[in-house]
């Protein structure tokens, strides 16, 4: 079998050796090891990977029909060896460069990954921040409540109310730390 070519680990399971004893007996010979084949990899491009597990629906949405994430059902693919997620990989596609934050649907389509449809948190917040100011709510406040300024720490909920994202997210840790 050495001599015929056969790799270590298959002489191991044909003959019920355990894997060194073909390379002892190998190296004893002479014998360079067998080299491994290379994985099977994918020939398709990110693009066309994200693109088999859409499926377009009424509106320019596109609905995932690939695996999610058991823990927050977040729809994700492997690529080049990394898991990624479809609405960062979607992002990327539409603007050509890496997100800043977490990228979300802004439509109201549930699963929605239609390139055109996400936003990474910039966008996200200049996005509600122009809808604050169309329906009235937007705020004059330089600071909240606890002297975080606007500027920089305000956020807007999908209704494009205004909030204090860093007294948000110390809410969330005071919370997470009483459980």
């Amino acid at each position: 079998m050495l001599r015929s070519g056969a790799a270590n680990h298959t002489i191991a399971r044909e003959l019920g050796l355990d894997k060194a004893t073909p390379a002892r007996y190998r190296a004893a010979l002479g014998m360079a090891p067998v080299p491994r084949s290379a994985p099977n990899r994918c020939t398709l491009t990110l693009d066309e990977k994200f693109r088999q597990f859409v499926r377009v629906v009424d509106g320019g949405h596109m609905e995932w029909v690939g695996r999610h994430t058991k823990s927050s059902g977040t729809p994700v693919f492997s690529f080049a060896g990394r898991t990624v997620t479809a609405r960062t990989v979607a992002f990327q596609l539409a603007r050509g460069g890496a997100p800043e934050g977490y990228v979300t649907t802004e439509c109201d389509h549930e699963g929605c990954v239609a390139p055109e449809h996400v936003e990474d948190e910039p966008g996200r917040n200049r996005l509600r921040a122009q809808l604050a100011a169309l329906t009235g709510q937007e705020s004059t406040r330089t600071a909240c409540v606890r002297g975080h300024a606007a500027a920089e720490h305000r956020r807007y909920l999908p209704n494009g109310s205004p909030y204090c994202g860093t007294c948000q997210d110390m809410a969330k840790a005071a919370g997470r730390a009483a459980a």
